[in-house]
């Protein structure tokens, strides 16, 4: 029984991926670590996790490849694969809102997210601008749809197309 293949084990890294996005990047490096495991010196492992990992995810990471024995690229090779797989089964939160996130915002919906949905869970997140005062969320075969604009038109009903129609010409 290996330890690379439990789940949990790789829970101190998941746990700072938030996004799609993120885990994209973090797909790329464990590709291009996969790679470097058999060129010669360590060195080229360190440098790749210190730029191109998030910087939340590198710590942990550069953390669990330096406990592994350094004579056996194949042990590395087994942890980044059981990595991969693990963040493929990460659940997807997708959320669509009508700005561009800050870093702060995106780290107030993580924690709302794990707290209420789970901790695999990560965020699809995209910008349509379109959205007034809202954001449409998809996960596990539900959506919702919640902004001023649907708020607006469900309140005043037929009122809302001449309303509309007086606002905008």
């Amino acid at each position: 029984m290996s330890a690379s293949k439990n789940t949990t084990s790789y829970d101190d890294i998941c746990r700072n991926v938030r996004t799609t996005h993120e885990r994209s990047i973090l797909y790329n490096s464990i590709e291009a670590l996969t790679e470097a495991l058999y060129k010669k010196g360590v060195s080229s492992l360190d440098e790749i996790i210190d730029m191109q990992l998030p910087h939340a995810v590198a710590p942990s990471l550069k953390d669990r490849l330096m406990r592994l024995p350094l004579s056996s690229p194949d042990a590395a090779k087994e942890f980044l694969a059981g990595l991969r797989d693990t963040l493929m089964q990460l659940q997807i939160l997708s959320l669509e809102v009508a700005f561009e996130p800050t870093e702060e915002t995106i780290a107030v919906l993580t924690v709302w997210m794990r707290e209420h949905i789970g901790a695999n869970v990560i965020m699809d997140i995209s910008v349509d601008h379109a959205l007034l005062g809202g954001s449409r969320i998809s996960f596990g075969g539900r959506y919702k749809e919640i902004n001023l604009a649907s708020i607006n038109e469900s309140a005043l009903g037929y009122q809302w197309e001449n309303i509309k129609h007086m606002l905008y010409e």
